[in-house]
């Protein structure tokens, strides 16, 4: 699987035990008859695609040694931000990774699979002419001067089902950030994509849906909202950060040590038990320990975090930035929303009133602002009372955005006032 999930992820996956035996108890009852599909919601970089890529291996190594044959159940990843370009290109990167994965179980490349005409190749080797009708009819409707595109997508909707019956096997299609499916109904004629997919899976009996997206709010919407097409067809599993003895585990693997407690403690803080700072922070404080000659304590730690942070090659700070500029370039309303923030990363739980008199604008201005903030995940309400969703992104605005910065190479001593500051944010 090193086109998929390489050995080094493999080695990295931590926890999720939970989660993992409650997707291989659906995958179970799909072979039994029955389905439940689910959506996955968290933070970006929480963890999400690790864990469906270790549930696909676990499908695979399953159903391995379960000797294959009638029933058998494979599993198909595909990632949406790359195949919701357009409805010609959906339909085809959509069957041409069903067929990949049917056809290869995931050792292969699958680049000749999202072409239509080298799809149209590798189905031909196969010498599989189930598969190959489906993608003529494919073929044949992308090539149309002005395409069907309500057919188009239906032929991709149904194709896993068709080939399903045909073969004796069973599916789990596993969608990857399927919020960006929302972009293909911005085309003519595409009509309502997501009440087209939905009177599909309606039909099906030998596929289960599993979805999964970083932009909560939005997935919050396709599946939860009652006016979606989607409400009470999926159950909905919340993707959480580690708890303290698995964020201790992971620190363990990077660092190449079993931590101290207090180090351990330290990490989970600063970090929240986000896996992507888990890492980001353990492996920065691993190379200070080997290159630097740091000793390896909770002050470090803290150091460490400073860095990763407020560096700008840090990957903690590239990947603020990164969530920061996204969020704010979806919103509206981009200078208002940058001093809101500012205003929450100096004092959380404030009110819209509140927030209100520190902007000197309107509480119907303030208002609009933090519901705009919430729409993109980066503010969340609770009791009436605005908080930032991630309090790492919270310390990261309160000082980056307003030209704190450190070096690399920075001293204990240069470093001083920041960590001394750390309990104000943490």
């Amino acid at each position: 699987m090193r086109y998929f999930y390489p050995q080094e992820q493999q080695k990295l996956f931590t926890d999720r035990e939970r989660e993992l035996a409650e997707l291989e108890y659906r995958r179970e009852q799909l072979r039994q008859g029955r389905q439940e599909h689910t959506s996955l919601f968290g933070l970006r970089r929480i963890g999400k695609t690790l864990l469906l890529k270790e549930l696909v291996r676990r499908t695979l190594l399953s159903e391995e040694a379960r000797g294959g044959g009638e029933g058998t159940i494979i599993p198909v990843y595909m990632d949406f931000s790359h195949i919701c370009s357009s409805p010609e290109t959906f339909a085809t990167g959509y069957v041409g990774w069903v067929c990949y994965w049917y056809l290869t179980r995931g050792q292969a490349s699958p680049v000749s699979y999202l072409d239509i005409a080298s799809l149209m190749g590798e189905v031909m080797l196969s010498g599989n002419r189930e598969v190959a009708d489906t993608v003529r009819r494919l073929a044949e409707a992308l090539r149309a001067a002005r395409p069907d595109r309500p057919n188009i997508l239906r032929l991709a909707f149904e194709f896993p089902e068709t080939l399903a019956q045909l073969a004796g096997c069973k599916f789990m299609l596993i969608f990857d950030e399927f919020q960006e499916i929302e972009t293909l109904s911005n085309f003519q004629d595409s009509q309502n994509v997501i009440a087209l997919f939905r009177a599909t899976m309606q039909t099906q009996s030998q596929v289960l849906y599993i979805l999964s997206g970083s932009a909560i709010t939005a997935m919050t919407s396709l599946i939860a909202d009652h006016h979606s097409p989607l409400f009470v067809h999926f159950s909905q599993m919340p993707i959480t950060p580690f708890a303290p003895q698995d964020t201790a585990a992971l620190a363990a693997k990077l660092l190449n040590d079993e931590p101290s407690e207090e180090v351990a403690q330290t990490i989970h803080r600063l970090s929240g038990g986000h896996p992507f700072y888990v890492t980001a922070l353990s492996e920065r404080l691993r190379r200070l320990v080997e290159i630097g000659g740091w000793t390896l304590d909770a002050e470090a730690v803290q150091r460490a975090f400073v860095i990763e942070a407020l560096a700008t090659t840090g990957r903690i700070y590239t990947f603020c930035r990164y969530v920061y500029d996204l969020s704010l370039q979806k919103a509206r309303g981009y200078g208002s929303l940058k001093a809101t923030l500012q205003v929450l990363a100096t004092e959380e739980g404030l009110t819209s009133s509140q927030v209100a008199r520190a902007l000197r604008v309107t509480p119907g201005s303030a208002r609009d602002y933090l519901q705009w903030l919430q729409d993109v995940d980066l503010v969340v309400e609770r009791e009436r009372a605005f908080f930032f969703q991630d309090p790492v992104m919270r310390y990261w605005v309160a000082h980056a955005t307003r030209g704190v910065e450190v070096s690399l190479t920075a001293t204990a001593e240069d470093l001083a006032e920041l960590v001394a500051g750390l309990g104000r944010y943490f």
